[in-house]
């Protein structure tokens, strides 16, 4: 594969979970503009700065490199969690993220995140994007440009994700949500 190739898939894993450059840059200790040349091709990232780059994403090099990923959903319209789903990150005792459909190719962005009692994303997050969630269980307080929400099992979300959004379990008890992210 090369440089531009793997620059590109890169690219698009990245924005696929609404990551930024810097959030990335700083997970990996590399400059955002050094992430910014991989994925353009401009500078071949080493093994060891691949390896880093790619389990921060929640997978292994051959993972990475295995296009039949890609291929195993296409034209799938009918999945269960069970088969399909893949845990993509985890912060131990704080929340699991799930990507519904593992298909780099798809533009929208289906995930399960567990929010475990008392946990959440405590990072302010703020990237290009449109995000939906549902609540399918429990109780959480999502904060929007620091503005608090609180939104209990049945109710839901929209926002543009160029808002600063931080979202925590106030259930004592696992949260459930349902959460689409779509880039632009």
């Amino acid at each position: 594969m090369e440089n531009k190739d793997i620059g590109s898939k890169l690219k698009t894993l990245r924005k696929s979970q609404g990551i930024s450059l810097l959030q990335l840059a700083t997970h990996i200790g590399k400059t955002k503009s050094y992430i910014s040349m991989i994925e353009n091709g401009k500078a071949n990232p080493s093994l060891s700065t691949l390896k880093n780059i790619v389990s921060f994403f929640g997978m292994d090099l051959a993972t990475f490199f295995d296009s039949d990923d890609n291929k195993s959903h296409s034209g799938k319209e009918v999945f269960t969690f069970d088969k399909d789903a893949k845990l993509i990150y985890s912060k131990k005792g704080k929340y699991n993220l799930y990507l519904l459909i593992s298909n780099t190719q798809l533009k929208m962005k289906t995930y399960i995140v567990e929010l475990l009692p008392g946990g959440g994303y405590y990072q302010e997050l703020k990237h290009e994007g449109e995000e939906f969630g549902y609540i399918l269980e429990g109780k959480v307080e999502l904060s929007l440009d620091g503005v608090p929400h609180t939104i209990e099992k049945g109710g839901y979300f929209y926002f543009d994700s160029n808002k600063t959004h931080i979202i925590r379990n106030l259930s004592d008890n696992i949260s459930f949500i349902q959460w689409v992210y779509l880039p632009d």
